[in-house]
């Protein structure tokens, strides 16, 4: 028995496989941010409402002079992420009007009132910032300064200087440093994960400079042009 045989076909040219622009990248990482953003700040508003709740049924002036404190500084942590999240992408800050506004909400949110510690933010200069760049680096202020309060001591720096292309901000605290052992990203917690993968997406990185016996660690980010 002959079996027929089927004529065969060029199949038609596959579609070249499309890759997300630069552009796509950028705005998808938009997109993530401001979705942070809002999680945190639905987050921070259900604790605050706690918080609030618990101080109005204690009958005990200290418990509710200290949750009171909590409130504030909470309320000052979602005014902090409005101030960082709030321009648009085409938007132009002024870089010195948005670093000096950032650094009174970091200081309020971040620091106890009755502390005698400062947090500081300063540059050699202001440049034109669009929405993004502005949003990607208060993030990573945010993360860094986040992590200087909380695991360092004595009074926080960060000195942000820019350059072509590029804005480096170098975070330095009064305490011993890092550990010998603390690598990242590996022993990073998810603060310090995230201003990372932002420095990455934006042809930069996140080191520790151990060359130094305090603590200090450096953000580079790239700027589009």
């Amino acid at each position: 028995m002959t079996s027929k045989r089927v004529p065969q076909h060029d199949a038609p040219p596959a579609d070249p496989v499309s890759t997300p622009s630069s552009e796509d990248a950028s705005t998808t990482h938009e997109l993530r941010l401001r979705e942070l953003h809002h999680r945190m700040r639905n987050g921070l508003h259900l604790l605050s409402s706690a918080l609030q709740v618990q101080a109005r049924r204690s009958d005990n002036e200290d418990v509710r002079r200290e949750l009171g404190i909590a409130v504030s500084r909470i309320e000052s942590l979602v005014r902090l992420h409005d101030h960082a999240y709030r321009h648009e992408p085409e938007a132009a800050p002024d870089a010195a009007t948005y670093l000096a506004d950032l650094a009174r909400h970091l200081q309020s949110a971040l620091i106890d009132p009755r502390s005698d510690r400062m947090l500081a933010i300063v540059s050699n200069g202001a440049v034109p910032l669009d929405g993004e760049a502005a949003m990607s680096l208060g993030s990573v202020l945010i993360e860094l300064a986040t992590n200087a309060v909380k695991y360092g001591a004595g009074n926080v720096h960060l000195d942000v200087e820019y350059g072509p292309g590029l804005v480096t901000v170098i975070v330095e605290d009064e305490g011993v440093g890092f550990p010998p052992e603390f690598e990242l990203p590996a022993d990073a917690g998810f603060g310090l994960r995230l201003a990372g993968r932002i420095c990455e997406q934006h042809g930069g990185s996140l080191t520790i400079d151990r060359s130094v016996a305090f603590g200090r660690i450096i953000a580079v980010i790239g700027l589009a042009r």
